[in-house]
């Protein structure tokens, strides 16, 4: 196991934190874009929804990237702790991935297919997905500020 995160392995983390915080900050865009859609049959994005596709589809690229890196190079072995921290955590990971592949695969089904029931997942998915963010980034103040165990020097901004 490696000590930390290989520095592609880095890049591609904060790459796909910062695509995500576009995705749910500019998502104003989509929306108009499918509401016209489900309302005429015409999909004619704009300017937001082409941003918000193409991000959607870089997200899932990076993604299916960070798993291949996973599997080939590993990650550093959780150290310390409770061990239902740890099965907590390790839940956690594997949730992100997974909801970070079927967000942008639910949102490109909707898109691309007219599947209304996809959009609808994507929908779920995606509050899904903030959820758990916002719970990967409470344990990551956690690790910073209470336990000071030095578990974010395995994932530094920046590589």
């Amino acid at each position: 196991m490696p000590a930390r995160y290989s520095r592609t392995q880095i890049i591609l983390h904060w790459a796909v934190t910062g695509l995500t915080a576009v995705q749910f900050l500019a998502h104003d865009g989509i929306e108009a874009a499918w509401r016209t859609y489900a309302s005429t049959g015409i999909a004619d994005p704009g300017p937001g929804a082409t941003l918000h596709i193409v991000f959607g589809l870089a997200v899932l690229v990076l993604v299916v990237w960070r798993l291949a890196l996973r599997v080939t190079h590993g990650a550093p072995r959780r150290t310390g702790g409770h061990p239902l921290a740890a099965r907590a955590a390790g839940i956690g990971h594997w949730a992100l991935y997974g909801l970070m592949l079927l967000v942008p695969l639910s949102g490109a089904a909707g898109w691309f297919l007219g599947a209304a029931a996809a959009a609808e997942a994507h929908e779920v998915l995606k509050t899904l997905l903030l959820i758990v963010i916002l719970g990967h980034l409470g344990a990551a103040l956690v690790h910073r500020f209470w336990l000071r165990d030095g578990v974010l020097a395995r994932m530094p901004p920046g590589g």
